[in-house]
């Protein structure tokens, strides 16, 4: 009850400052496109086999490329559904555009970094050869939106480090093609692989901020256009960063109602709040997201109502409802399982918000950001 209550707070403060609107609008964001995570259901058996407890963290039990099978079901699903403009839901993908090199850093005796466009990681799979194909479909159809979400996530450094001991289970999970190994699943004492710009030196700092830089080129080079749009891995990153996105047009900053942002000291690290609509002094929009829909992480709570009564608050407010859906929850690949539960909730909950809001406007991230930058 206690915790439920500091939930229902805790929306209401998200939603109580910032831009608002009479309009009816969700926005889909949804990370860790283009990123392995798990890389097949053997590398998960291996991995558990020598000892790591993978149950611990429903990324590496389920999350992986999304296969031609998984776009498929997504996007016939997203197809079921119109408002009553006869507009489809569009899933806003945040994309890493590269995944570590393994043969490469290997060969280099764990000395180099090195990396791969996430093209070619989809390649390397037979159910995913077609992926990328399917993404230019969703894209066609107005359905499948790509933004940046990082050259890696991947916090670089930090990671090359543990690789070079020969003995670490960073080390198992590199020889099964796997990096993101979570805390919550290893003994090794450490900070967050996945907070890719998590910066504690000059060295990762200066790193972090030229993969950002390439990892945008890399982005308009494959799309055919600048992400307007930017979500740092873990809601982590420094004013720094925003400098960055804006020398390469991003214009939209997404993110949580928390910023974390990283030190040279790790004690110096800070917090900072936002707001919906709130511009930084780059004039750069942040976009807070106020609903969440991470079926994935707890299968036994009701996913549907909890996001429902989030999207009830945001309105209330007058705020559009921006919904946090990562890619996890739609991957059948390592556990089809995971995939098909998870879809069913997906339509129920679009079938919800159709029915219960029929003016609603399905829009992407970049198209909320204008609407707010032209006061529209």
């Amino acid at each position: 009850m206690i915790s439920e209550l500091k939930h229902n707070v805790r929306n209401h403060y998200i939603n109580c400052k910032g831009w608002r609107t009479d309009r009816k609008i969700i926005v889909i964001e949804s990370d860790d496109w283009g990123a392995i995570r798990m890389s097949s259901r053997e590398a998960l058996q291996k991995i558990t086999e020598e000892g790591i407890d993978t149950e611990q963290c429903h990324y590496m039990q389920n999350d992986a490329l999304a296969s031609e099978n998984d776009l498929e079901k997504l996007f016939d699903l997203l197809t079921s559904h119109k408002n009553t403009r006869g507009e489809y839901p569009v899933i806003t993908a945040n994309v890493i555009m590269g995944n570590p090199d393994f043969e490469k850093i290997k060969s280099s005796g764990f000395n180099e970094y090195h990396y791969e466009h996430f093209t070619d990681s989809l390649a390397a799979y037979p159910e995913h050869r077609n992926s990328f194909s399917l993404w230019k479909e969703g894209m066609r159809d107005g359905i499948f939106h790509p933004q940046f979400h990082g050259r890696e996530h991947l916090q670089v450094k930090r990671w090359m480090h543990f690789l070079q001991d020969n003995e670490s289970e960073t080390r198992i999970a590199f020889e099964n093609g796997v990096f993101g190994l979570s805390t919550t699943v290893t003994t090794e004492q450490r900070a967050s692989y996945m907070a890719a710009y998590d910066w504690n030196s000059e060295e990762s700092r200066d790193f972090i901020l030229n993969s950002i830089a390439q990892g945008l080129s890399l982005f308009k080079s494959t799309f055919g256009f600048n992400s307007l749009s930017a979500i740092a891995p873990n809601y982590t990153w420094h004013p720094e960063v925003e400098r960055v996105f804006e020398d390469h047009g991003v214009r939209y900053l997404q993110g949580g109602s928390v910023q974390r942002i990283p030190a040279l000291n790790r004690a110096n690290e800070s917090y900072k709040r936002h707001f919906t609509g709130h511009k930084n002094d780059l004039d750069q929009i942040y976009l807070v997201r106020n609903c969440i829909f991470e079926p994935s992480s707890n299968p036994e709570l009701d996913w549907v109502e909890k996001c429902l009564k989030q999207i009830e608050t945001a309105f209330l407010w007058k705020k559009p409802a921006i919904v946090e859906m990562h890619r996890v929850n739609v991957i059948g690949y390592i556990n089809s399982e995971n995939r098909d539960r998870n879809l069913k909730k997906f339509d129920r909950l679009l079938q919800s918000i159709t029915r219960r809001w029929p003016e609603v406007e399905f829009m992407t991230t970049n198209q909320l950001g204008q609407i707010i930058e032209n006061n529209e």
